[in-house]
């Protein structure tokens, strides 16, 4: 009679991170310390803005830049890690007990799509912007949205509008 093989163990996840440990995590890979427990309101004040949203891993691949996912495991509910590097091949994960390698298609099969980054708003920044307005903010916003759209670097003080004001509303609208 053969012996039952016993299905291969899980790769070991690195250990969760509560969020207010996510966060300070990661507003240290952009040089600033936050308290735990101030999360994005003591971000703000250092000139980080959080951004929360969903998307899929080649929406994180475009912003290029550390982000803190959610990972199912099983029944339990979706939790946190940092995901510092991914490409095409790998993808690496940093939890309370250090970091971890794993592929994208491994990622891919337990990301629920919720991230959480941070941005640095230019000295400029208004926090809202309108068509028709200009201003090293809207130039900001411009390049961004042209490189997250893989498009040609729209040329500097030109008025919020055409295409990138479309890109804008398309942004805006899949963020819900």
């Amino acid at each position: 009679a053969a012996t039952p093989v016993a299905p291969p163990a899980p790769a070991p996840a690195p250990t969760w991170l509560t969020m207010d440990a996510a966060l300070s995590q990661l507003a240290a890979k952009w040089e600033v310390e936050i308290s735990e427990g101030e999360g994005c309101a003591e971000a703000a004040k250092r000139n980080l803005r959080c951004m929360q949203t969903k998307g899929g891993l080649e929406e994180i691949r475009k912003l290029d830049r550390p982000v803190i996912i959610k990972l199912r495991d099983g029944e339990s509910l979706p939790r946190n890690v940092l995901l510092t590097a991914i490409d095409g091949k790998s993808a690496t994960l940093v939890g309370a007990r250090g970091s971890e390698t794993i592929s994208p298609e491994a990622l891919d099969a337990r990301f629920d799509g919720s991230f959480t980054t941070f941005w640095r708003a230019p000295r400029s920044w208004r926090e809202e912007v309108r068509e028709g307005d200009k201003g090293p903010d809207v130039d900001w916003l411009a390049r961004r949205l042209a490189q997250m759209n893989g498009v040609k670097k729209p040329r500097e003080n030109q008025p919020l509008a055409g295409e990138t004001l479309r890109y804008l509303h398309e942004f805006q609208l899949a963020q819900g």
